[in-house]
């Protein structure tokens, strides 16, 4: 079982992931293509994560 600290970061990690996607289809491109290279780091990390 995880502990506390290692949910808790994924819990962020994931509220950061759904919040960038949803950014990212609500607001023209310009403005969301800061968030996508982090987003994108982070779904590779809870890739990792899972398997």
């Amino acid at each position: 079982m995880a502990d506390s600290a290692e949910l808790l970061s994924l819990l962020v990690v994931v509220e950061f992931v759904v919040m960038a996607a949803i950014v990212a289809l609500l607001v023209p491109l310009d403005a969301a293509i800061p968030f996508l290279p982090l987003a994108l780091v982070f779904l590779v990390v809870l890739y990792l994560y899972r398997s």
